[in-house]
């Protein structure tokens, strides 16, 4: 794909990178085809999820969430690195391959049939959205379903998790868990429909990765809760009003969940704090109604609680979830900064200084429930091509600096993780994957999260391209 191609398509340089890659690979990058060098300290394994196929036969998926997920993995070596890819076997990747057409229900769309092939049924398990590495497991998570559990070193499909029964087939395992990094702990919740009506289960898991404790609490309906955060006494959890007006048309068949959910602001929103010492809810504040999936760093500071956020202010990225194929205008949202007072009841909250859209906060995870300035985004720049993310941004959230690196025409991100070489914070690289449209080829890159303009410091070509994903992990 050249320059041409690019301009001629209309801002559709992108979709390349939602094309499947088809094949599982184990094969290594010597040193000598590795730009640049990649420092003595980076000696972990560079995780990366998402969709590994958007279509199947001559069906399109068409929503992003309904790809089946692959994990990708890179290992830095004093010699090279070692990549590989695998399909989770899932029963819906299963069931569909041998089809080689849609057979299941998704989140975006029914199973062909009608009513009767969809009425009570789930959407299908993709395992495709984020990673969780504890207690030694590796595990692909997803939003409606319990996690897949995979070989941390070949990526082999282990089988479903429910921490030996603890987690029902009715407990939904939400994609945004952490760990405590003070106790070893690691929350998660999910968001489902109980007795009572629709509630937030709650899941408190040991540093052995056993299931200690489970709770719920009760919300207004039936929300979409993407992600949550994690400070060092509460779990944070804002319901946005994104749900459904009624669970019907979807219970019945008769609509896909995707197509069951609107963004009504009338709803008003909530944020729940909820105590690690009961697994409860110890606070909660009215705020003004937005739609937030991604949350960056949540700390205490005196009597309040300070949470970083990306806001989008209603559910217009929507269309571009929805068409994949054919969207050209990406839509990022912008870092906000909440601020709860927890003796007051007082909610402050302010847009933080940004140069771009942006989305996929992540930070110095050594820092998760303490003091942190650096908050680093998935950006769009203004550079001719901007369908999808295609720029790093570094903010100082303490003097307002922002930093934003081009990756240049045609080349495109997404999630930037963090990986740490100092004690300070900020002290290291920024490892992502990004996506080359002209070559329709991808590369690993490490960039200096210290230097002023971010500058490259590695990159590790691969033989293919990778499809855009979701959610990064390291392992040290």
């Amino acid at each position: 794909m050249d320059d041409g191609i690019m301009a001629d398509e209309g801002g559709l340089a992108h979709v390349g990178g939602f094309e499947a890659l088809h094949d599982e690979y184990s094969y290594t990058v010597p040193r000598s085809e590795i730009r640049g060098r990649v420092p003595d300290s980076v000696r972990g394994t560079f995780l990366r999820i998402g969709p590994g196929r958007n279509r199947i036969g001559d069906d399109t998926f068409g929503h992003w969430f309904d790809g089946d997920g692959m994990m990708h993995a890179l290992t830095f070596g004093a010699d090279g690195a070692w990549y590989r890819n695998r399909y989770v076997r899932t029963p819906k990747y299963r069931k569909e391959t041998a089809a080689g057409r849609i057979v299941c229900r998704s989140f975006g769309h029914n199973a062909p049939g009608g009513m009767l092939r969809n009425i009570g049924r789930p959407p299908a398990n993709a395992a495709n959205t984020a990673i969780s590495c504890h207690a030694g497991k590796l595990l692909a998570l997803w939003e409606g379903g319990r996690p897949w559990s995979l070989d941390p070193e070949t990526l082999e499909t282990l089988g479903e998790h429910n921490f030996d029964g603890a987690l029902g087939m009715a407990d939904p395992f939400s994609a945004h868990g952490h760990t405590h990094p003070d106790t070893g702990y690691y929350y998660n919740h999910g968001v489902t429909l109980g007795p009572g009506g629709p509630r937030i289960n709650l899941y408190e898991i040991n540093p052995a990765g056993r299931l200690t404790r489970k709770r719920h609490f009760g919300i207004d309906r039936l929300a979409f809760v993407h992600g949550a955060g994690l400070s060092s006494r509460y779990m944070v959890l804002l319901v946005p009003p994104l749900g459904m007006d009624s669970v019907w048309p979807f219970v019945l068949g008769r609509k896909a969940f995707d197509e069951s959910v609107a963004y009504r602001p009338e709803w008003g929103m909530k944020a729940y704090l909820v105590s690690l010492d009961t697994l409860t809810v110890a606070h909660v504040f009215e705020l003004e109604p937005f739609v937030v999936f991604h949350y960056g760093n949540c700390r205490e500071d005196g009597d309040e609680l300070v949470v970083d956020l990306v806001r989008f202010e209603d559910y217009g990225v929507a269309a571009q979830l929805r068409n994949v194929f054919g969207h050209s205008e990406a839509q990022g949202g912008v870092p906000w900064q909440y601020r709860f007072n927890l003796r007051t009841g007082a909610v402050n909250a302010a847009p933080l200084p940004s140069l771009a859209g942006c989305e996929f906060p992540q930070f110095d995870l050594r820092r998760m429930g303490q003091p942190s300035r650096f908050l680093y985004t998935a950006a769009i720049a203004d550079n001719g091509t901007a369908g999808f993310f295609n720029a790093v941004q570094r903010l100082d959230t303490d003097t307002g600096e922002v930093v934003l690196h081009d990756l240049g025409p045609g080349r495109f991100v997404s999630e930037a993780m963090f990986v740490p070489e100092g004690e300070a914070e900020g002290a290291g690289y920024l490892c992502a994957m990004v996506y080359d449209a002209r070559q329709h080829r991808s590369e690993v890159v490490l960039l200096d999260a210290r230097s002023r303009e971010l500058g490259e410091v590695a990159a590790v070509p691969l033989r293919h391209h990778v499809p855009f994903g979701f959610h990064c992990g390291y392992r040290g």
